[in-house]
């Protein structure tokens, strides 16, 4: 009893002070042309030069999460945009909920850091509706994480294991769970909640909590299935500290870019997604994080 008390109190104080803290961050604009002695020697000259400053480069505003959709764009504005004519606004955000609303509510023209059966679920819930471009960009895996055990066999009877608490990443953990052998999940059940566990042999106690609680939480229990942006944020390493991995067989659970439906032929984000599909990406995300986050071919 008092180790769940301690516990909830870790959760609660977590999620108190990632409210407080989530903060806005957003890039600079481009710098302006201040040369008075040209303004004043010929002012339609300046003029016409400023217009086609203006003109050279479309500008769009994208929202995204510091770790790793947020590194991997900066590549891509860096590396990719100018040359496409693209100026990029990177607004970074660090939570979900505050990234679509800054979507629904014109904020940013377009996000970089969800899933399609998230987006999907996020819609429904707040009543708008998005577009996901396909194919999508990188897969993020769920890895099931230890600070106590090295290995899934030494697991005790009634352990502690937390989830993320969104309906389709509860269940890409649960599957790992699965295939793990931990438990075993009603058959052809998407998403799957802990509701649909039908064999538990360990009988072990899953705690769904905000997929940002997982790291600072580890400490405190048995077993966390967490996704990769978590993981790659926090300095661990998947191929080395991961007891379980999701496959990437099923690139639905992939990230991609996201804006609102009807704003999908917006040449300025066609040109977002197709920079972001570059092999050059792909390379970059290969040899950043070394399969903590898989390009999507």
């Amino acid at each position: 009893m008092k180790f769940s008390i301690n516990l909830n109190r870790r959760f609660l104080l977590i999620a108190v002070t990632s409210f407080a803290a989530s903060t806005v961050f957003s890039s600079c604009s481009s710098p302006q042309n201040n040369n008075t002695a040209n303004t004043t020697a010929n002012p339609s000259a300046t003029t016409a030069a400023n217009t086609t400053a203006t003109t050279a480069k479309e500008k769009i505003k994208v929202g995204v999460t510091p770790v790793p959709a947020g590194e991997i764009l900066e590549f891509v504005k860096k590396n990719l945009a100018p040359a496409a004519g693209l100026e990029i606004e990177i607004v970074t955000f660090n939570d979900f909920v505050q990234n679509n609303t800054a979507l629904k509510d014109g904020v940013i023209d377009a996000n970089y850091f969800q899933h399609i059966p998230f987006m999907e679920d996020y819609g429904k819930k707040h009543n708008f509706e998005m577009y996901a471009f396909t194919p999508q960009i990188h897969l993020n895996p769920v890895g099931i994480f230890s600070k106590k055990y090295k290995s899934l066999k030494d697991v005790p009877n009634k352990a502690l294991v937390t989830i993320p608490d969104d309906p389709s990443n509860a269940h890409r953990a649960l599957k790992v769970l699965e295939e793990s052998g931990l438990i075993k999940l009603k058959p052809n059940v998407r998403p799957a909640s802990p509701k649909d566990i039908i064999e538990n042999s360990k009988n072990i106690q899953i705690k769904e909590i905000p997929g940002a609680q997982a790291i600072p939480t580890l400490p405190d229990v048995d077993l966390a299935g967490v996704t990769g942006n978590w993981i790659v944020q926090a300095g661990l390493k998947t191929d080395k500290d991961a007891l379980a991995l999701e496959s990437a067989r099923d690139p639905i659970y992939a990230v991609t870019v996201t804006t609102l439906k009807g704003k999908e032929t917006d040449p300025r984000i066609q040109k977002l997604h197709q920079l972001l599909r570059d092999d050059q990406v792909k390379k970059f995300i290969k040899d950043k994080y070394q399969g903590a986050v898989i390009p999507i071919p």
